[in-house]
């Protein structure tokens, strides 16, 4: 009778260990060599998108500081533009061409690329304005 009693515990042993070392063997991966190195792939990864990161963040703040302004070319050199005076010449007066920023309600004739000066430091500026560009006529007169 002893023996009866036995076989159902032999039973209940042997499917606990059939059970209990394929479990124990999937735990094994820890110990994998391959682990180490994969981990030390992730830490590299993972230091080399906060480093992209960064470097999209300013790439953005950049391009927030470029800008466009419609511009004019004012005057032909045969009949019209703008006069000046050379400083090394007090007799004669010359008429060149120049680009322009478009009047209130003309149609710029090309795209001319503008920064914003507070992106710009440690230089000096082309514009102090801090804006666009403003067309301003005036017209010469005796008195110039």
């Amino acid at each position: 009778m002893r023996q009866a009693n036995k076989l159902p515990w032999l039973l209940f042993v042997l499917a606990l260990v059939a059970i209990v070392v394929p479990i124990a063997q999937g735990t094994s991966a820890a110990r994998d060599p391959r682990v180490p190195g994969l981990a030390k792939r992730v830490a590299t990864l993972e230091k080399q998108n906060a480093t992209l990161a960064k470097a999209v963040a300013a790439l953005i703040t950049k391009s927030n500081c470029i800008g466009v302004q419609g511009v004019v070319l004012r005057g032909t050199v045969a009949n019209e533009g703008y006069l000046f005076k050379k400083a090394s010449d007090n007799t004669n007066l010359y008429l060149q061409t120049a680009v322009d920023a478009s009047a209130q309600g003309e149609t710029p004739q090309e795209l001319m690329a503008i920064i914003n000066p507070q992106c710009v430091t440690g230089s000096k500026s082309f514009s102090r304005a801090g804006g666009a560009w403003t067309s301003k006529t005036s017209a010469y007169g005796a008195a110039h």
